[in-house]
């Protein structure tokens, strides 16, 4: 590729003069607000690390670091001047394992690749990262263009706009937690677009079903709006309530009916059927509750076509998968809970 191959060419034959401008050069706000977000010792890896600036103000600080980069010019300054373990590669294709590192530094190092790539580069991070961290600094423009170096070589930058580098990191895998601008640095023009984000993991979600019963003994079931299927009242949890509260408030909201908690039923945590996904997910940990009504009238909501009870021999269909599981063992009436 003959931006990255032309630009890396031009840091090989500068690598010294590089050093010279910038190695002295902190970035004392950046990297406390990247640190704050990672436990004492943790391992950075610095992708792109150049001659080796912030691996050694990293290592100050007292983390385990390493430094990788593509230009073999730029390593030879970085390992002079700073006793870490360097690697050369392409930060495309990281030589590391999954998960192999706490945090990863990538300041300025996507300025020089094509942004059709940068996704690609970020997703290596992500693959890297574990549960870990990343920063992220570019310069902040529009598309891409060659700019002559203060060594009066051709140079390839790339340059992004606020909302396209978060978009980029949420797609790589990462929620941005933190976002900001910088001024320019000495001889520069353009502002830099700083970001913080955290690796986002995926585990099955945490929700709540009621399980209410009316006095001829049959079960309240309702029919929901997005995929026409019968189940019972319920949903996920929110931040901030308990499980049972999670069952109360989910069964107002589709039902209009105030109901209280009686007893656990069970907790369910199977996945469901293959070829089936509710919710982008195909596995939810689910507390079943019994619950009475203590109020309100049946009414449908945004979420629901129909609300009814059934006995529970003769129970609509189609039902969501699982849920005929939780109405046998609400039918059982063990005080015991299940655990499926």
């Amino acid at each position: 590729m003959k931006e990255t191959t032309r630009t890396v060419a031009s840091y090989d034959t500068h690598a010294d003069d590089f050093a010279e401008r910038w190695f002295h050069f902190r970035l004392e706000d950046q990297v406390h607000r990247f640190v704050a977000h990672l436990r004492r010792g943790a391992h950075v890896l610095d992708v792109g690390c150049g001659v080796g600036r912030d691996v050694g103000h990293f290592q100050e600080l007292g983390f385990e670091v390493t430094g990788t980069d593509r230009s073999s010019g730029m390593l030879a300054e970085a390992r002079r001047r700073v006793a870490a373990p360097f690697v050369q590669a392409d930060m495309r294709h990281l030589p590391f394992a999954n998960a192999s590192f706490d945090g990863l530094w990538v300041c300025a190092s996507l300025l020089h690749l094509p942004k059709a790539d940068a996704l690609a580069v970020l997703q290596e991070c992500r693959r890297v990262a574990g549960h870990g961290h990343i920063f992220l600094a570019v310069k902040e423009g529009q598309g891409e263009r060659w700019v002559t170096s203060h060594e009066g070589q051709s140079v390839f930058f790339a340059y992004y706009h606020p909302a396209e580098i978060e978009l980029l990191v949420e797609r790589a895998g990462f929620r941005v937690l933190e976002a900001w601008e910088d001024p320019p640095g000495p001889g520069q023009t353009e502002n830099w677009l700083e970001v913080i984000g955290r690796a986002r993991v995926d585990t099955p979600r945490v929700a709540a079903n009621a399980v209410v019963f009316n006095e001829a003994g049959e079960i309240l079931l309702t029919c929901r709006a997005d995929n026409s299927m019968w189940c019972l009242p319920g949903g996920h949890m929110d931040f901030g309530e308990t499980l049972a509260a999670t069952a109360i408030r989910e069964t107002l909201e589709e039902t209009s009916l105030h109901v209280e908690v009686e007893r656990l039923i069970g907790v369910y945590s199977a996945p469901y059927p293959d070829g089936f996904t509710l919710n982008e997910t195909n596995q939810i940990v689910v507390a079943s509750f019994l619950c009475r009504v203590i109020g309100g009238q049946a009414r449908l909501s945004d979420e629901t076509t129909v609300i009814d009870f059934f006995a529970p021999d003769d129970l609509p269909q189609p039902l969501l998968p699982n849920h005929r599981q939780r109405i046998e063992d609400a039918l059982a009436g063990e005080e015991a809970a299940f655990f499926r």
